[in-house]
């Protein structure tokens, strides 16, 4: 296994995207769904990333990454079509023991993003490791079609009754 699974608390955490084009806009999306404070940092501010700054309540800075410019994240994304500039990022990221992914670089990730599967709270992430990305994205939407999303209002509902369930049930 090279990528442990894991389901991180990112409400309310400081993170940080490096890039404001297409891609980073779906990160930017995937990381405001859990709840992130996103600050973002390009010298081109995309105007889908712009329009974003309002519904997400994003932090834009345009301007170039500089190391510095890290301290205080606990997450950070790359996602420039810069090589030196995602090479800059990770490095840093890394020498500061903050979590790490440059889109479409695995060998510079510290964590990568899975195919999700969203029934709140269910979640569900597919993931090949970075080997076969169309492979992960197939299955989620073969694993889709097999979980209506009903399920996601079942387990709110079964979250209602837990605890007085789990007193009469050991």
């Amino acid at each position: 296994m090279d990528y442990f699974p894991v389901f991180v608390q990112l409400k309310d955490q400081p993170c940080l995207i490096v890039g404001a084009g297409e891609i980073a806009a779906r990160k930017i999306d995937l990381l405001a769904r859990a709840g992130a404070k996103i600050t973002v940092i390009a010298k081109t501010i995309s105007p889908q990333v712009a329009a974003m700054a309002v519904t997400h309540g994003l932090e834009l800075r345009q301007q170039s990454f500089a190391p510095e410019d890290l301290q205080g994240f606990r997450l950070v994304v790359s996602a420039t079509d810069n090589a030196e500039t995602n090479q800059l990022v990770a490095a840093t990221a890394n020498a500061n023991k903050v979590l790490v992914n440059v889109v479409d670089s695995p060998a510079l990730c510290s964590f990568i993003f899975p195919a999700i599967i969203d029934r709140n709270p269910i979640i569900i992430a597919v993931s090949s490791g970075g080997a076969a990305p169309v492979l992960a994205r197939l299955l989620r939407a073969k694993i889709e079609t097999i979980i209506p999303p009903a399920y996601g209002r079942l387990a709110q509902l079964a979250e209602k009754f837990r605890s007085a369930v789990k007193q009469h049930f050991s």
